[in-house]
Protein backbone atom coordinates (compact mmCIF):
# COMPACT_ATOMS: atom_id res chain seq x y z
CA UNK A 1 0.00 0.00 0.00
CA UNK A 2 2.49 2.63 -1.11
CA UNK A 3 -0.53 5.63 -2.23
CA UNK A 4 -2.43 7.63 0.19
CA UNK A 5 -5.78 6.40 1.34
CA UNK A 6 -7.04 9.68 2.73
CA UNK A 7 -6.72 13.38 2.26
CA UNK A 8 -4.96 15.82 4.93
CA UNK A 9 -3.53 19.33 5.21
CA UNK A 10 0.39 19.60 5.66
CA UNK A 11 1.64 20.04 9.13
CA UNK A 12 2.17 24.10 9.14
CA UNK A 13 5.51 23.55 11.20
CA UNK A 14 8.82 22.08 10.79
CA UNK A 15 12.31 21.50 12.09
CA UNK A 16 15.29 20.79 9.96
CA UNK A 17 18.14 19.50 12.02
CA UNK A 18 20.99 21.22 11.59
CA UNK A 19 23.36 21.02 14.76
CA UNK A 20 25.75 18.13 13.00
CA UNK A 21 29.46 18.71 12.67
CA UNK A 22 29.29 17.16 8.66
CA UNK A 23 32.23 15.52 9.35
CA UNK A 24 32.18 13.73 6.50
CA UNK A 25 32.95 17.03 4.52
CA UNK A 26 35.85 18.23 6.32
CA UNK A 27 37.61 20.31 6.48
CA UNK A 28 34.67 22.32 4.57
CA UNK A 29 32.73 22.56 7.47
CA UNK A 30 35.42 22.92 9.57
CA UNK A 31 34.94 26.71 8.92
CA UNK A 32 31.06 26.24 7.08
CA UNK A 33 28.07 24.27 8.96
CA UNK A 34 27.04 21.74 6.46
CA UNK A 35 23.63 23.14 5.99
CA UNK A 36 25.31 26.76 4.62
CA UNK A 37 27.89 24.77 1.96
CA UNK A 38 26.58 26.53 -1.09
CA UNK A 39 24.78 24.08 -3.41
CA UNK A 40 23.94 25.52 -7.39
CA UNK A 41 26.12 29.00 -5.45
CA UNK A 42 23.03 28.82 -3.10
CA UNK A 43 23.27 27.42 0.69
CA UNK A 44 22.11 24.01 0.60
CA UNK A 45 19.45 24.91 3.91
CA UNK A 46 17.69 27.25 1.42
CA UNK A 47 16.90 24.95 -0.72
CA UNK A 48 15.52 22.95 1.88
CA UNK A 49 13.72 25.77 3.40
CA UNK A 50 12.25 26.35 -0.10
CA UNK A 51 10.89 22.64 -0.23
CA UNK A 52 9.07 23.30 2.84
CA UNK A 53 7.97 26.41 2.16
CA UNK A 54 6.18 25.68 -1.25
CA UNK A 55 4.59 22.49 0.31
CA UNK A 56 2.69 24.77 3.08
CA UNK A 57 4.69 24.90 5.73
CA UNK A 58 4.57 28.31 7.98
CA UNK A 59 6.69 28.04 10.76
CA UNK A 60 10.06 26.40 11.03
CA UNK A 61 12.44 26.07 13.71
CA UNK A 62 16.27 24.74 13.00
CA UNK A 63 18.46 23.49 15.78
CA UNK A 64 22.02 24.78 15.90
CA UNK A 65 25.28 23.98 17.51
CA UNK A 66 28.45 23.51 15.44
CA UNK A 67 29.19 27.27 14.12
CA UNK A 68 25.90 28.02 15.53
CA UNK A 69 26.56 31.22 14.79
CA UNK A 70 26.58 31.25 11.19
CA UNK A 71 23.00 29.58 11.29
CA UNK A 72 21.60 32.50 13.44
CA UNK A 73 23.19 35.02 11.08
CA UNK A 74 21.67 32.96 8.14
CA UNK A 75 18.45 33.35 9.33
CA UNK A 76 18.37 36.89 10.78
CA UNK A 77 18.94 37.57 7.27
CA UNK A 78 16.32 36.03 5.43
CA UNK A 79 13.02 37.44 5.02
CA UNK A 80 10.19 35.44 4.00
CA UNK A 81 6.70 36.98 4.50
CA UNK A 82 4.38 34.70 5.93
CA UNK A 83 7.26 32.10 7.44
CA UNK A 84 8.32 32.40 11.11
CA UNK A 85 11.77 30.96 11.24
CA UNK A 86 13.23 29.54 14.95
CA UNK A 87 16.57 28.96 15.91
CA UNK A 88 17.45 26.96 18.99
CA UNK A 89 21.11 26.55 19.84
CA UNK A 90 22.31 23.72 21.80
CA UNK A 91 24.41 23.85 24.38
CA UNK A 92 25.85 20.58 23.60
CA UNK A 93 24.99 18.34 20.76
CA UNK A 94 21.72 16.60 21.61
CA UNK A 95 21.48 14.16 18.09
CA UNK A 96 18.99 13.81 15.84
CA UNK A 97 16.30 12.78 19.11
CA UNK A 98 17.33 15.13 21.71
CA UNK A 99 17.30 18.17 19.41
CA UNK A 100 13.64 17.11 18.32
CA UNK A 101 12.99 16.70 21.99
CA UNK A 102 14.72 20.07 23.05
CA UNK A 103 12.11 21.63 20.73
CA UNK A 104 9.08 20.96 21.91
CA UNK A 105 8.36 23.82 23.92
CA UNK A 106 8.25 25.50 20.28
CA UNK A 107 5.72 23.25 18.77
CA UNK A 108 2.19 24.22 18.46
CA UNK A 109 -0.33 21.30 19.44
CA UNK A 110 -0.49 18.82 16.11
CA UNK A 111 1.87 17.06 14.06
CA UNK A 112 5.15 18.38 12.73
CA UNK A 113 7.27 17.44 9.68
CA UNK A 114 11.08 17.08 10.13
CA UNK A 115 14.15 16.96 7.10
CA UNK A 116 17.46 16.99 7.92
CA UNK A 117 19.53 20.04 6.21
CA UNK A 118 21.43 17.87 3.50
CA UNK A 119 18.84 16.22 1.52
CA UNK A 120 17.37 17.33 -1.63
CA UNK A 121 13.76 15.85 -2.95
CA UNK A 122 10.97 16.26 -4.74
CA UNK A 123 8.26 14.47 -2.73
CA UNK A 124 4.88 15.61 -2.08
CA UNK A 125 4.11 16.83 1.07
CA UNK A 126 0.81 16.67 1.12
CA UNK A 127 0.94 12.54 0.10
CA UNK A 128 3.01 12.18 3.12
CA UNK A 129 0.81 14.22 5.23
CA UNK A 130 -2.27 11.96 3.39
CA UNK A 131 -0.32 9.22 3.64
CA UNK A 132 0.20 9.31 7.93
CA UNK A 133 -3.49 9.83 8.26
CA UNK A 134 -4.60 7.02 6.42
CA UNK A 135 -2.17 4.52 8.39
CA UNK A 136 -3.42 5.96 11.78
CA UNK A 137 0.32 6.36 12.30
CA UNK A 138 2.47 8.09 15.44
CA UNK A 139 5.00 8.98 13.15
CA UNK A 140 5.75 8.33 8.74
CA UNK A 141 9.03 7.98 7.76
CA UNK A 142 9.43 8.97 3.83
CA UNK A 143 11.58 6.11 2.19
CA UNK A 144 13.45 6.01 -0.86
CA UNK A 145 13.21 2.68 -1.95
CA UNK A 146 16.04 2.64 -5.35
CA UNK A 147 18.57 4.24 -2.91
CA UNK A 148 21.87 2.34 -1.65
CA UNK A 149 20.49 -0.19 1.14
CA UNK A 150 24.28 -1.08 2.09
CA UNK A 151 25.36 2.65 2.33
CA UNK A 152 22.60 3.69 4.40
CA UNK A 153 21.30 1.22 6.05
CA UNK A 154 17.69 -0.88 5.14
CA UNK A 155 14.47 0.11 6.61
CA UNK A 156 11.74 -2.55 6.19
CA UNK A 157 8.03 -2.12 5.35
CA UNK A 158 5.60 -5.48 5.11
CA UNK A 159 2.87 -5.47 3.03
CA UNK A 160 1.16 -2.16 3.90
CA UNK A 161 4.14 -0.26 4.22
CA UNK A 162 4.18 -0.24 7.54
CA UNK A 163 7.62 0.10 9.33
CA UNK A 164 8.70 -3.84 11.03
CA UNK A 165 12.55 -3.10 11.27
CA UNK A 166 15.45 -0.90 10.90
CA UNK A 167 18.88 -1.54 10.30
CA UNK A 168 17.73 -5.75 11.12
CA UNK A 169 18.36 -4.49 14.93
CA UNK A 170 14.54 -6.10 16.17
CA UNK A 171 14.97 -9.19 13.90
CA UNK A 172 11.92 -8.40 12.23
CA UNK A 173 11.84 -8.88 8.28
CA UNK A 174 9.63 -7.23 6.24
CA UNK A 175 8.59 -7.53 2.64
CA UNK A 176 11.14 -5.11 1.34
CA UNK A 177 13.83 -3.09 2.19
CA UNK A 178 14.32 0.93 1.17
CA UNK A 179 16.23 4.08 3.02
CA UNK A 180 14.99 6.37 5.35
CA UNK A 181 14.67 9.31 2.83
CA UNK A 182 15.43 11.67 5.89
CA UNK A 183 11.48 13.22 5.48
CA UNK A 184 9.00 12.58 8.73
CA UNK A 185 5.50 13.39 10.48
CA UNK A 186 5.58 13.06 13.83
CA UNK A 187 2.51 13.35 15.82
CA UNK A 188 3.20 14.61 19.88
CA UNK A 189 2.75 11.52 21.88
CA UNK A 190 5.79 10.40 19.37
CA UNK A 191 7.97 13.45 20.24
CA UNK A 192 6.86 12.88 23.96
CA UNK A 193 8.60 9.22 23.85
CA UNK A 194 12.10 10.79 23.35
CA UNK A 195 14.25 11.39 26.34
CA UNK A 196 15.99 14.13 27.50
CA UNK A 197 18.78 14.52 26.56
CA UNK A 198 20.99 13.69 23.34
CA UNK A 199 19.18 10.77 21.93
CA UNK A 200 19.13 8.93 18.25
CA UNK A 201 15.69 9.69 16.78
CA UNK A 202 15.60 5.94 15.62
CA UNK A 203 17.27 4.14 18.32
CA UNK A 204 15.36 5.93 21.05
CA UNK A 205 12.68 6.91 18.84
CA UNK A 206 11.57 4.83 15.84
CA UNK A 207 12.60 1.41 17.18
CA UNK A 208 11.31 1.21 20.64
CA UNK A 209 7.96 2.51 19.54
CA UNK A 210 8.07 -0.09 17.10
CA UNK A 211 8.92 -2.51 19.71
CA UNK A 212 5.73 -0.92 22.06
CA UNK A 213 3.20 -1.46 18.98
CA UNK A 214 3.29 2.01 18.11
CA UNK A 215 2.20 2.09 14.36
CA UNK A 216 5.13 3.66 12.80
CA UNK A 217 4.44 3.91 8.41
CA UNK A 218 6.51 4.12 5.75
CA UNK A 219 6.06 6.51 2.92
CA UNK A 220 7.64 4.94 -0.59
CA UNK A 221 8.82 7.65 -2.73
CA UNK A 222 9.78 6.72 -6.03
CA UNK A 223 10.60 9.97 -7.36
CA UNK A 224 14.01 12.15 -6.57
CA UNK A 225 15.96 11.98 -3.68
CA UNK A 226 19.81 12.51 -2.85
CA UNK A 227 21.71 12.88 0.52
CA UNK A 228 24.23 15.45 0.02
CA UNK A 229 26.78 14.38 3.18
CA UNK A 230 29.63 13.16 1.50
CA UNK A 231 32.23 14.57 -0.98
CA UNK A 232 31.40 12.27 -3.89
CA UNK A 233 27.55 12.82 -3.03
CA UNK A 234 27.49 16.63 -3.38
CA UNK A 235 29.64 16.45 -6.78
CA UNK A 236 26.88 13.79 -8.06
CA UNK A 237 23.87 16.11 -6.83
CA UNK A 238 25.13 19.23 -8.75
CA UNK A 239 25.77 17.33 -11.90
CA UNK A 240 22.35 15.46 -11.51
CA UNK A 241 20.32 18.76 -11.03
CA UNK A 242 22.23 20.75 -13.88
CA UNK A 243 21.38 17.83 -16.26
CA UNK A 244 17.69 18.46 -14.56
CA UNK A 245 17.50 14.55 -13.47
CA UNK A 246 17.11 16.71 -10.02
CA UNK A 247 14.76 19.07 -9.79
CA UNK A 248 15.87 21.71 -7.91
CA UNK A 249 13.49 25.67 -8.34
CA UNK A 250 13.76 27.54 -10.75
CA UNK A 251 14.39 30.86 -8.97
CA UNK A 252 17.54 29.62 -6.88
CA UNK A 253 19.09 27.99 -9.76
CA UNK A 254 18.80 31.53 -10.92
CA UNK A 255 20.15 33.02 -8.49
CA UNK A 256 23.29 30.56 -8.81
CA UNK A 257 24.95 32.40 -12.06
CA UNK A 258 25.05 32.03 -15.85
CA UNK A 259 24.87 28.13 -16.99
CA UNK A 260 26.64 26.24 -19.86
CA UNK A 261 23.48 23.75 -20.10
CA UNK A 262 24.69 21.28 -17.79
CA UNK A 263 28.35 21.48 -18.44
CA UNK A 264 28.28 24.14 -15.30
CA UNK A 265 27.38 26.94 -12.98
CA UNK A 266 29.17 30.27 -12.79
CA UNK A 267 28.78 32.66 -10.15
CA UNK A 268 28.46 36.32 -11.66
CA UNK A 269 31.24 37.39 -9.31
CA UNK A 270 34.19 35.12 -10.48
CA UNK A 271 36.71 35.33 -13.08
CA UNK A 272 36.84 33.03 -15.51
CA UNK A 273 39.70 32.97 -18.59
CA UNK A 274 38.12 32.70 -21.68
CA UNK A 275 40.27 30.07 -22.32
CA UNK A 276 39.28 27.60 -19.30
CA UNK A 277 37.53 24.54 -19.83
CA UNK A 278 34.51 23.62 -17.25
CA UNK A 279 32.55 20.77 -18.18
CA UNK A 280 30.86 18.05 -16.05
CA UNK A 281 28.87 19.82 -14.13
CA UNK A 282 31.20 22.33 -12.70
CA UNK A 283 30.39 25.09 -10.02
CA UNK A 284 32.07 28.08 -9.68
CA UNK A 285 31.30 30.13 -6.37
CA UNK A 286 31.83 33.59 -5.71
CA UNK A 287 34.98 35.11 -5.75
CA UNK A 288 36.81 32.77 -7.70
CA UNK A 289 39.69 32.53 -10.29
CA UNK A 290 39.86 30.56 -12.90
CA UNK A 291 43.68 30.75 -15.13
CA UNK A 292 43.82 30.67 -18.81
CA UNK A 293 44.09 27.37 -20.25
CA UNK A 294 42.83 26.02 -17.23
CA UNK A 295 40.47 22.59 -17.08
CA UNK A 296 37.72 21.94 -14.46
CA UNK A 297 35.88 18.58 -14.72
CA UNK A 298 33.05 17.75 -12.38
CA UNK A 299 34.44 19.87 -10.04
CA UNK A 300 33.19 22.53 -6.99
CA UNK A 301 34.84 25.65 -6.55
CA UNK A 302 33.76 27.28 -3.65
CA UNK A 303 33.91 30.79 -2.69
CA UNK A 304 37.50 32.34 -2.90
CA UNK A 305 39.30 29.17 -4.78
CA UNK A 306 41.82 29.62 -6.97
CA UNK A 307 42.64 27.84 -10.19
CA UNK A 308 45.84 28.27 -11.68
CA UNK A 309 46.60 28.92 -15.56
CA UNK A 310 47.16 25.31 -17.06
CA UNK A 311 46.08 23.49 -14.02
CA UNK A 312 43.60 20.21 -14.52
CA UNK A 313 41.19 19.64 -11.69
CA UNK A 314 38.62 16.28 -11.80
CA UNK A 315 36.45 15.42 -9.35
CA UNK A 316 37.38 17.92 -6.66
CA UNK A 317 36.10 20.41 -4.20
CA UNK A 318 38.28 23.53 -3.58
CA UNK A 319 37.56 26.31 -1.21
CA UNK A 320 40.15 29.49 -0.79
CA UNK A 321 42.29 27.29 1.48
CA UNK A 322 45.43 25.06 -0.08
CA UNK A 323 43.62 21.67 0.13
CA UNK A 324 41.67 20.07 -2.33
CA UNK A 325 39.55 17.33 -1.85
CA UNK A 326 39.00 15.00 -4.38
CA UNK A 327 36.63 12.58 -4.87
CA UNK A 328 37.62 9.75 -7.07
Amino acid sequence: MSGPAATADVPHQAVVLCAGEGRRLRPFTSRCPKPLLPFLNVPLLEHVLAFLERGGVRRIALNAWHLADQVEDFVAQRASPGLELHVERETALLGTGGGLHNLMPWMEPGPVLVSTADILTDVDLGSVAARHVAAGAEATMVLAPDADVARFGAVEVDDDDMLTDIVGILDRPGRRACVNASVHVFEPEFLQRLPDGPSCLVRQGYLPAMEQGARCAGMIHTGAWAELGTPDALLAAQRDALAGTLPVEAALLARGGRRNGSASLVHPDALVADDALLDGGTVVGAGVEVGAGARVHASLLLPGARVVPGAAIDHAILDAHPTAVGTS
